[in-house]
């Protein structure tokens, strides 16, 4: 096997979660996040973390990364869910990849769309004082979104 450095940079810097990657390449999470976090140095990993990264790799090039899906109104969303101590739940709508945030005065409330394909990613109450401050990320939503497109039809 080949082993192209720039390819298994890239896989590290993926979106695919280290669990993921651990699992198809055989390696473990907590090694394939230290390489992630700068905690073990690239140039010190040894040929079996290379090789499984490797294939890895040439297992997934062809999968749209999630960084190049192309997802409206994201910032916004991630915005108004971060800025809102209450209640607050994010939804898909996959005919036009759109997101958005509703906020709501209590933790019972939700919006019902017509169309069954707009669903819910994402969501913090307020009647528990541990997810009021609940955050997310654009890396989160794309995530959630990449899931959603992958339960559907």
């Amino acid at each position: 096997m080949i082993i192209n450095t720039d390819q298994v940079k890239s896989v590290l810097k993926s979106d695919f979660t280290a669990p993921q990657i651990a699992e198809e390449s055989g390696l473990k999470p907590r090694n394939i996040n230290n390489y992630r976090q700068g905690l073990a140095d690239f140039e010190n990993m040894n040929l079996k973390y290379l090789a499984g990264l490797q294939k890895f790799y040439n297992d997934h090039k062809e999968d749209t990364p999630m960084e190049q899906l192309k997802i409206t109104g994201i910032r916004k969303a991630v915005g108004a869910f971060n800025d809102w101590q209450g209640a607050a739940r994010v939804y898909f709508d996959p005919s036009d990849m759109s997101v958005w945030t509703n906020v709501y005065s209590g933790p019972g409330e939700e919006d019902r769309y017509d169309d069954p394909a707009i669903t819910q990613i994402a969501q913090k109450a307020t009647n528990r004082m541990d997810e009021r401050n609940d955050r997310i990320t654009m890396r989160q939503i794309r995530e959630a979104v990449a899931e959603a497109i992958s339960h559907e039809g």
